[in-house]
This record gives C-alpha cells, sequence and structure tokens, in this order.
C-alpha cells in the first residue's frame, strides 16, 4: 500500500522548489530596481545641472555675483590698513591672541588687597574674564566707584595693547588676509579677538563713565564702534554677525550714558554712527554666503569618498573619530551628490537671490513678512519629499533666517542712537526736551531717520524729563512703544524702543 504522506516529507518538497527560477527572477528584478534608481537618479542629475544653468544665467544677466572672486575687497597699502601690525599675526596655534598677558599670583593678591568689595572675583589666569565678571555683577546698575577702579586696575597691564589699537583705528581702511579659497576651513583668526576687544573696551568705557571720565568713556565707545567698522568690506557672515555684535555692545553703553555727554561728545558719537549702514552690509555678508555654499558645492563635487565625510563633519562642527559619518550614510551622501546636487545648488541660489531682492527692493528698509514667507516656505520644505534634494539649502539656510531680524534690530538702534545724540545737543541748548522731532532738523540733524520696517518717522513721545523713541518693529504693528524688554529675540519683540531723558545738567532744575 501506497503511503499517502511520502510526497509531503519537506526534504521532498524542498527538493521540488525551482530554486534556480526564483533566485534568477530575485536577482533580475534587483537588477531592474538598481536600473531603475540609476536611471532615475540620471533624470535628476540632467535636470538639476540644467536647471542650474538656467539659474546661473538668469542671476549673471541681472549683474549677480555668485563667486567670492569680485566680492572679495582690494588690498590697500600698509600704512592705512588696521590690520597691518604684528599684533594681528597669529600665534603658533592659529590665534590673534590679544590682551593675552595673565594675571599671576602676586597680581592676584595685590588686587584682592585693593580692592576688597570685589575680592571673590579675583582669579590667576585670563584677566579678560575677570573684568567681565564684574560687568556681570553690575549688569542692572552704573558700576560702583570701586568696582570701576577694580576693571580699571585689572587693565592697566594691557595698555599697551590698547594704545596699539587706538593708533591703528586712526587708518582709514581695513583689510585682514582671509583666504577665501579655504571655505569650511577658512581662517577667521581676527573675529574673535575683535569681539573679545569689543567686550573688554565697554567694560573699560562703563568704568570710566562710573569714575567721572567721560570723555575717555566716549573714546573707547567710538573705539568700539570703529572695530565693527573693520570688517565691513569682508564678504562673511561670520564677520557681518561679529560686527552687528560690536555695534550693540556700543549701542547698550549709548543709551546708558548719552544724557551725561557734553554736545561735542554727543555730536562725535552722532557722527560716527552716521558711517554705518549695516543693511548695506547684510547684503555684501549674505552674497558672501552665497558664494561660500557655491564653493562648497564645486568641493563636494570634487572630493573623493573620505573627504566628503570630512566636510561633512566640519559642516555640523564636530571632528572627533565617533561622530563621522558611517558607511550607509556617505553611500546616501553619493547618491545625494550624484542626482541632487546641482538641482540643490539652483534652490539655494534662487532663495538667496528672494531675501536679496526683498533686501534691497527699498532702499532702507526691510519687510518682515517677505522673510518671514521664505522661512515658512522652507520650514514646509522640511516636512517634504523635497528635503531629500535639497539637504544643502536646508542645512545652511536656518543659521541666516535670524540674521535679517538681528539685522534690522541694529539698524534700529543706530539710527535711534543718532536721534538720541541729537535729542541730546538739542536739550543741553535749549534746556529741554523737543516736543517733536522734526525740531531737530537742520541743526542737529539734516533729516529724521526713518522706521526700518515701516518706511515712516521713528515714533517718539516725551513728558518733558524722559523720552521713548521706537520702531514697530518685526510684528508691523505699533505698539505704542512696548517693547518687551525680557526678550532677546528681535522677532519676537514688540516695538523697538529706545528710552532717554533730559540731560544731567538740567535735570535737577
Amino acid at each position: 500500500m501506497t503511503n499517502p504522506f511520502r510526497d509531503m516529507n519537506p526534504l521532498s518538497m524542498m527538493k521540488r522548489i525551482p530554486w534556480r527560477k526564483i533566485l534568477s527572477s530575485i536577482g533580475f528584478l534587483l537588477l531592474l530596481l538598481v536600473t531603475l534608481i540609476v536611471l532615475a537618479g540620471t533624470w535628476f542629475s540632467f535636470q538639476g545641472r540644467r536647471e542650474w544653468a538656467e539659474t546661473k544665467a538668469e542671476l549673471q544677466r541681472r549683474g549677480e555675483v555668485l563667486s567670492y572672486e569680485g566680492l572679495v575687497p582690494a588690498p590697500v597699502p600698509p600704512e592705512q590698513n588696521f590690520f597691518a601690525d604684528p599684533i594681528w599675526e597669529p600665534d603658533a596655534n592659529g590665534r590673534v591672541d590679544l590682551l593675552a598677558l595673565q594675571i599671576g599670583p602676586a597680581e592676584a593678591a595685590h588686587l584682592k588687597a585693593g580692592f576688597p568689595s570685589v575680592a571673590d572675583l579675583v582669579k590667576e589666569g585670563d584677566r579678560v574674564k575677570v573684568v567681565q565678571a564684574v560687568g556681570r555683577r553690575a549688569k542692572d546698575r552704573t558700576m560702583t566707584p570701586e568696582e570701576a577702579a577694580f576693571v580699571l586696575a585689572v587693565l592697566e597691564p594691557v595698555q599697551g595693547d590698547l594704545d596699539t589699537l587706538e593708533r591703528l583705528a586712526k587708518r582709514p581702511e581695513a583689510r585682514f588676509p582671509v583666504d577665501y579659497s579655504k571655505g569650511l576651513a577658512m581662517p577667521l583668526h581676527h573675529v574673535t579677538a575683535l569681539l573679545k576687544l569689543g567686550q573688554v573696551l565697554l567694560r573699560r568705557a562703563q568704568a570710566e563713565a562710573a569714575v567721572g571720565r567721560t570723555e575717555q568713556s566716549v573714546d573707547d565707545i567710538l573705539l568700539i564702534l570703529r572695530l565693527a567698522r573693520t570688517v565691513d568690506d569682508e564678504p562673511v557672515l561670520i564677520s557681518f554677525l561679529v560686527a552687528l555684535s560690536l555695534d550693540s555692545l556700543a549701542l547698550d553703553v549709548i543709551e546708558k550714558q548719552v544724557p551725561s555727554w557734553n554736545a561735542e561728545q554727543a555730536q562725535r558719537v552722532g557722527r560716527a554712527l552716521g558711517q554705518s549702514d549695516i543693511l548695506k552690509q547684510a547684503a555684501r555678508a549674505f552674497r558672501g554666503e552665497r558664494a561660500f555654499g557655491n564653493q562648497l558645492v564645486d568641493q563636494l563635487k570634487q572630493a573623493s569618498h573620505g573627504e566628503v565625510g570630512k566636510t561633512l563633519q566640519m559642516m555640523v562642527g564636530v571632528s572627533d573619530v565617533e561622530n563621522r559619518p558611517t558607511g550607509l550614510a556617505l553611500i546616501f551622501v553619493d547618491v545625494y551628490r550624484f542626482a541632487f546636487l546641482d538641482g540643490d545648488r539652483a534652490y539655494f541660489n534662487k532663495t538667496h537671490q528672494r531675501w536679496l531682492d526683498s533686501l534691497e527692493k527699498e532702499p532702507g528698509r526691510v519687510h518682515p513678512h517677505d522673510f518671514e514667507n521664505i522661512g515658512t516656505e522652507l520650514e514646509r520644505e522640511k516636512q517634504e519629499m523635497n528635503r531629500y534634494r535639497h539637504v544643502l539649502t536646508l542645512v545652511m539656510m536656518p543659521a541666516l533666517t535670524s540674521a535679517f531680524s538681528r539685522a534690522a534690530s541694529v539698524e534700529t538702534r543706530v539710527r535711534q542712537a543718532r536721534i538720541a545724540c541729537a535729542i541730546q545737543r538739542y536739550a543741553l541748548s535749549e534746556r529741554a526736551l523737543p516736543s517733536a522731532l522734526d525740531q531737530l532738523v537742520p541743526r542737529y540733524l539734516e533729516g529724521i531717520p526713518t522706521d526700518v520696517i515701516s518706511g515712516r518717522p521713528m515714533h517718539y513721545r516725551s513728558d518733558g524729563k524722559e523720552y521713548v523713541l521706537w520702531s514697530v518693529g518685526w510684528n508691523e504693528k505699533d505698539d505704542r512703544g512696548e517693547g518687551s524688554p525680557s526678550e532677546r529675540r528681535p522677532e519676537k519683540k514688540l516695538d523697538w524702543v529706545w528710552k532717554g531723558r533730559l540731560p544731567e545738567v538740567w535735570r535737577a532744575l
């Protein structure tokens, strides 16, 4: 009798399966899938190259410069160059280390004995950190006479560096030898040094004002503003942001101290503020950032597999072995480079041009809604499939979007500071605050600076003893001088407010 279960033996069944055909079919499907992927990638690559060629031609037709060539400022004679001095030469570690003289044990002991109320702030080592600690303690008030004298004593040993800085500041030009060809590795040793110098000068200006050395305090404020202007010609976003920070340091102390100035001091500071054009500088910086992006694309296209990994690490700001991209990540990067990089470059350049068009469509004005709309589109892009095609744009752009509101806010404060200097001169002469800003023209100002956002005259209100200047701010709405003082981000504030008062010589009358 035949066993009915014989044919159900698993081994027998396995032998009957047509493995060769199945494997052939799987191989064919895999080959078909790879072929389709290659064809799709080739098509995207072709489309991207065509889109970039069209975008490049259109922007060049409009006179736009898409590489650092044509943006890099021309060299100047050394005798005219602020940076042509040994103090700006990088050390063995690649740093420009001004004010490097450390506080030693003997000096620390002497300072503690001489200034007992701030003895807890005295530390051996970096004197800049000690000065900053005093500034943080006196953040919302004027320094006490002892705090001010302490700051001046801490800075006395580095007076030689500061004297050299004042001498160089008299030169009319500034060109640091930046190597723009290095892209992500571009050395910008000077910008960190400039920011540190600005912070030190801020504290010294506050200390000098606290001990009645008003003229020296004004000189330090002017020097901070000069430091900001030394990088105006650099088509680099980081340099521009450092200039904004330096301007902000000066403006913070100007707002507090202008009521104590005489007419000549107010006029000097107002004249220095008039040399600034932050919106023009912003346009130069963003064109430089676009040139940097195009340079980065060229580097990615030419880089070897290993070099791509290093470039990605530099882009995200890491360098250790543990954070190196994995092999699978590099494969995806290679697919992106082949299929999407040129299309992404076209998108990157077009987005930059939309920003620049908005920034420059009306001189002296910024239109927040334009930038907000572009930012919203970029955020939407992150949630859609196109995010895989526009990786470079979506990685680089978020670092740029907040810079526009920052630039508009600082430009507003520059304009308000110019008005405040004119009000001070008017009030010293008339023994009263102006009832309207028109009274400042033409003796104290050729014309009243307008609101950066609205394009209309700056708002002004006075009760006879104090006054408020305000811009409608990033929300483009007049909130009647409500300034959200606790909010640090300009785009989150209501109005952008400057507060002033009668000159100190007339307040008691």
